[in-house]
């Protein structure tokens, strides 16, 4: 027995059920394979920047001078698309508005608002696309029960115009339609378990870039001296 078989042998609405399935789950693999590799570029730039600026003292001061002098893009590392290097991006946008105020306190005030809101839209494009692991993760099993409960009632049917209740009459279809669940938890725990470890890392990711941000606007005050 297959799953080739069982599709073109059982009834339109348990293959359809099939069919949901390996869509569900092939879309799930795609969506952990790429926020996968995501999130491993996220970490390796993050890793780099430590290595080669937090590494330093007072690297957050000497930071705010590179980007005060737009000096910064001598750093190969920081030319990438990356969450990072938005974040320090919209440090570097900032510079212009910031010089119009003579007041260090306005100026932390409203780097840290903006970094604030940048940290946000982080956060937002890193759990875009988890709403699809989400779904299937929750989704996927009752899919699957919901085939297996039609192929049940199915070959339920069979066998009452049949009016025979042997063994062989009842293991076919009831085993074809238990497989429909079998499928149904395959799609669905690796979704579930791929969306919590990425929702971790990504909160991991937004933690560390939170502390950066946070460095940056304290050395806001002396940036100038």
């Amino acid at each position: 027995m297959n799953f080739i078989s069982i599709f073109f042998s059982g009834d339109l609405v348990l293959s359809l059920v099939f069919v949901a399935l390996t869509v569900m789950s092939v879309l799930s693999w795609y969506v952990i394979f790429y926020k996968s590799l995501k999130l491993k570029k996220e970490y390796l730039a993050y890793k780099n920047f430590c290595k080669n600026h937090s590494s330093k003292k007072d690297w957050a001061l000497n930071l705010q001078n590179q980007i005060a002098q737009n000096n910064l893009s001598a750093d190969k590392d920081l030319l990438q698309k990356n969450s990072l290097n938005f974040l320090l991006q919209e440090v570097k946008d900032l510079q212009p508005i910031l010089k119009n105020y003579n007041n260090p306190t306005a100026r932390k005030d409203i780097l840290t608002l903006h970094l604030i809101q940048a940290l946000d839209e982080i956060r937002f494009r890193l759990d875009h696309g988890l709403t699809i692991l989400a779904s299937i993760g929750s989704c996927a099993p009752f899919v699957g029960l919901f085939g297996t409960v039609w192929g049940i009632y199915h070959a339920l049917g069979n066998i009452a115009k049949e009016g025979s209740v042997g063994l062989n009459v009842v293991a076919g279809p009831i085993s074809e339609a238990l497989i429909a669940t079998a499928f149904g938890l395959f799609a669905a725990i690796p979704a579930v378990l791929a969306y919590n470890s990425i929702v971790r890392l990504n909160r991991l990711l937004v933690q560390n870039l939170r502390h950066l941000a946070e460095r940056i606007t304290a050395y806001e005050d002396f940036k100038s001296n």
